[in-house]
């Protein structure tokens, strides 16, 4: 018998950092933790460099991750295809400065299609090439360390309506949720014996 398999998705956010007092990742992991889909678990990350540590096990309990971070001064949600191992030298919240990141890294999803399909929902993406040089970078690749599906999604400071608003970001988190689980569904399909 064909059995599918629920995929099991880890998503995350990230909490505050200096310059970002309120990070609006961390009320929407928060927002989605209190009705979660099935199959998902949600986590909010503090924003330390020491993520490149703990992030490559926990990516490898999952099917998938899809993590969210905080991009000041961005217009749009921005879709990340590559890890790089550049790092600036800002502190992390515990004031700590980062240590050599890894190699490239990228994502085996199809970031430019998820970029058109989300289009197409009427979400203001657009695909990036660089996830920066903060944490959201070294977890990324600390992530796909762990597993390459994974998808980092930047956010814009959120507006009081809109697409952009926490509302509008909190809909955009779960198209994509269901747009990736989707995905996992037809990688995870085999073959298990019925049970009676």
């Amino acid at each position: 018998m064909i059995v599918t398999l629920r995929p099991r998705l880890l998503v995350t956010g990230f909490g505050s950092f200096p310059g970002m007092p309120q990070n609006p990742t961390e009320r929407l992991v928060t927002t989605l933790a209190e009705a979660p889909p099935a199959g998902v678990d949600t986590l909010r990350l503090d924003t330390l460099w020491s993520v490149s540590e703990t992030l490559p096990p926990l990516a490898a309990r999952y099917d998938a991750v899809l993590m969210f971070g905080v991009a000041g001064g961005e217009t749009m949600i921005r879709y990340e295809r590559v890890a790089t191992p550049y790092a600036c030298d800002k502190p992390d919240a515990a004031g700590k400065r980062p240590g050599r990141l890894a190699r490239h890294r990228y994502t085996m999803f199809d970031v430019p299609e998820l970029v058109r399909e989300a289009r197409a929902a009427g979400f203001p993406v657009r695909l990036s090439h660089s996830a920066g040089d903060y944490v959201c970078n070294a977890g990324l690749g600390a992530a796909l360390a762990g597993n390459p599906k994974v998808l980092f999604v930047h956010v814009p400071m959120t507006t009081p309506r809109g697409p952009l608003s926490d509302a509008g970001l909190v809909r955009h988190a779960r198209w994509l949720i269901t747009e990736v689980m989707d995905i996992l569904r037809h990688d995870t399909r085999k073959a298990v014996p019925a049970t009676a």
